[in-house]
C-alpha cells in the first residue's frame, strides 16, 4: 500500500477489510471508464468494504463487493440522473443525499436530490472535500 495511506492501517487492520483480488478494481474502473486519483486506486486495491464510520453517518461502499457498491450505484445515477462518466457514487443514500467523487478533479461532493444533483451536473456545486485523500482522513477520523 502507498505510504500516503498508512494512517488507515490501524483502522482497517482486520482481515475482513483486506482486498484479495485487485483485478476486480482494475476491471471495474475500466468498465466505468474513469481514471481516479492514485489514492483512490491504492485505497480500493488495498481494502474491501463496505465501511461504516459514525463520524459522517454514511456507509462508504466497496467498488464491487456487496449488494450496494460503487459500480452499481454509479451506473444507477448515470441512468436515472444523467451523471457524467467522471462521477463515482461513493456512499449509500442517507436523508436523500450521497457522496460523489469527481474523478477528473479528485474532489468529493455532498449531493442532495433537491437541487444538488442539478448543481453538480452544471459544475455549480462546491466540493465538501478538496481530494479523495482529505475525504478518507475525515471519514476514518484520522
Amino acid at each position: 500500500m502507498n505510504s500516503v495511506l498508512d494512517f488507515l492501517k490501524p483502522k482497517l487492520s482486520e482481515e475482513v477489510y483486506l482486498r484479495e483480488d485487485i483485478t476486480q478494481v482494475i476491471n471495474t474502473l475500466k468498465d466505468l471508464e474513469v481514471i481516479p486519483s492514485q489514492e483512490f486506486i491504492d485505497f480500493y486495491n488495498s481494502y474491501s468494504g463496505p465501511f461504516f464510520e459514525e463520524s459522517l453517518g454514511f456507509e462508504l461502499l466497496d467498488i464491487i463487493e456487496d449488494f450496494d457498491n460503487i459500480y452499481d450505484s454509479t451506473l444507477a445515477c448515470r441512468e436515472k440522473y444523467e451523471f457524467e462518466k467522471k462521477f463515482l457514487v461513493l456512499t449509500n443514500m442517507v436523508a436523500n443525499e450521497i457522496l460523489v467523487l469527481d474523478t477528473e478533479l479528485d474532489k468529493v461532493y455532498r449531493v442532495d436530490f433537491e437541487g444538488g444533483d442539478i448543481k453538480l451536473k452544471n459544475n455549480e456545486l462546491n466540493e465538501t472535500w478538496s481530494s479523495f485523500l482529505e475525504f478518507l482522513k475525515e471519514y476514518f477520523d484520522c
